[in-house]
């Protein structure tokens, strides 16, 4: 006898629903992509990208926003991938606020950074249900995902080659919305065992007394800080047994120890050149940023003349390709590239000029006015639309400022802000002038807008004058 859909409850619609996604929505292709200045050949030199059907990733976003919020909350605001609200800007802008009270005080910090090898592939499903119920997630989202992750299939595409059918058992099923936020919930569970395991060296959570943050999560890589060396050394091999214990397994090569300090005047490296101004923590890369501003803006600048230099036959187009239309190519592919992470940038008069001279010059070849042919500064913007890359800088950092008064109180970059605000009355400040950070533009860019920022008191006062987005944003015109 026929029974209509509509009769049945919703439970078992949703058993309907999960017969129908095992038997159409599991399969994938699994398609290997050579990584970028690699050796071609050995396996570790691809990155498998899993290749879903579009309704798969249609139930996958159903499912995550059922889930969402649980996962949130669980992973803790240490987390900053795949979570509304939160990006890599968070943490490159809580390490350079650090770098700020480093370049101002007398103090230095550590930050010893790990990596997961092929950490997506290697989690194990039945633990994440585990956790997932521990997440406060209902019974109708275990089942949704315990569907999406059951019997899943794949098959290897190289270019019109198929290999044979073959099933996945572990790992979070890859290539959909979902997957990113099922492993940073799987992860959080394995920094909570690794935080109590650690209790008697570190506090737990991971925020010292003087509120300075210990611990930060982009995905898989994952940065602990300590004012010590030593107690991150000893904390590596423990950090490697626990994790392994959850089927992650830290990639040593990969480990990285940085020294956030600034070297004496007579301090010298290995041929004898004076080391203070180039110390080796000015070059290290975090999520694609150089950590000192001024290392960062002229890295940008080399990476986005590059990128323009790959469009330049949709340059030479002229007439045919509409000046709007290349305006907003170069937007996208050129400009993304020059202005990424800008939010947090701490540049000087000289290296801001030198940003709007790149920007100006790949304006020019669009329009192709270019020497001999001379044209103004002021009506180039004005034919392209479009403002100094400078003047960009200053509004995204205000920007961005307000994004962080407003984040969690626990957040990373809330509590670094926080410390070196602090730290303008407990710490001894270093002899003679100090070099441009970002913590001392911010104040500029308050003390503008008639406001202080001296204690604890100001930042709360701050915090709050913040939360009106609207009156923000028409400071940010100042």
């Amino acid at each position: 006898m026929a029974v209509k859909v509509s009769t049945f409850n919703a439970s078992r619609k949703i058993a309907v629903l999960l017969v129908i996604a095992t038997l159409f929505f599991t399969e994938g292709y699994l398609t290997p992509l050579q990584k970028p200045g690699k050796p071609r050949g050995p396996l570790k030199s691809l990155r498998p990208l899993c290749l879903l059907n579009g309704t798969r990733k249609i139930l996958s976003m159903i499912v995550l926003r059922r889930i969402q919020r649980q996962i949130s909350q669980y992973t803790g605001p240490w987390q900053n991938a795949y979570k509304p609200g939160h990006s890599c800007a968070n943490i490159v802008w809580t390490q350079r606020i650090l770098v700020s009270v480093v370049k101002e005080k007398r103090w230095s910090l550590h930050k010893m950074g790990i990596d997961m090898s092929s950490a997506f592939d290697t989690i194990k499903r039945s633990v994440l249900l585990d956790i997932l119920v521990d997440a406060g997630c209902s019974e109708d989202d275990l089942r949704l995902v315990r569907y999406l992750l059951a019997n899943t299939k794949l098959k290897i595409k190289v270019k019109s080659t198929l290999s044979g059918e073959f099933i996945v058992t572990i790992e979070a099923f890859q290539g959909d919305s979902l997957s990113g936020n099922l492993f940073t919930l799987y992860l959080a569970a394995a920094l909570y065992h690794l935080r109590a395991v650690m209790s008697f060296l570190r506090p737990n959570p991971p925020i010292a007394e003087n509120l300075l943050p210990l611990e930060w999560e982009y995905a898989d890589d994952v940065d602990f800080v300590d004012e010590e060396k030593s107690n991150l050394e000893y904390m590596l091999p423990i950090c490697k047994e626990i994790l392994e214990e959850w089927n992650l397994f830290v990639n040593e090569s990969k480990t990285e120890f940085t020294h956030f300090y600034l070297a004496d005047k007579n301090e010298v490296d290995d041929k004898g050149e004076p080391l203070r101004g180039r110390e080796p923590w000015r070059s290290s890369i975090s999520l694609g940023s150089k950590l000192c501003s001024s290392e960062d803006v002229n890295r940008r600048c080399v990476l986005a003349n590059s990128a323009f230099q790959n469009y330049n036959k949709v340059w030479e187009q002229g007439k045919r390709i509409p000046l709007k239309t290349r305006l907003k190519i170069y937007e996208a592919q050129v400009v993304s590239i020059l202005m990424y992470n800008c939010n947090s940038w701490a540049a000087s008069k000289q290296l801001l000029h030198n940003l709007d001279v790149c920007h100006r010059n790949h304006l020019r070849r669009i329009i192709n006015m270019t020497y001999p042919n001379i044209i103004r500064n002021k009506t180039l913007y004005k034919r392209c639309d479009t403002v100094p890359l400078s003047e960009r800088v200053r509004c995204a950092r205000w920007k961005m400022l307000g994004h962080i008064l407003r984040s969690d109180n626990n957040s990373p970059a809330q509590l670094a802000l926080h410390f070196a605000v602090e730290s303008q009355s407990v710490m001894k400040g270093r002899v003679g002038r100090h070099q441009s950070n970002l913590f001392k533009t911010i104040l500029t860019d308050l003390s503008d807008r008639n406001i202080r920022l001296v204690n604890t008191d100001d930042l709360y006062d701050l915090r709050n004058f913040a939360l009106d987005r609207r009156q923000w944003r028409e400071l940010s015109k100042i």
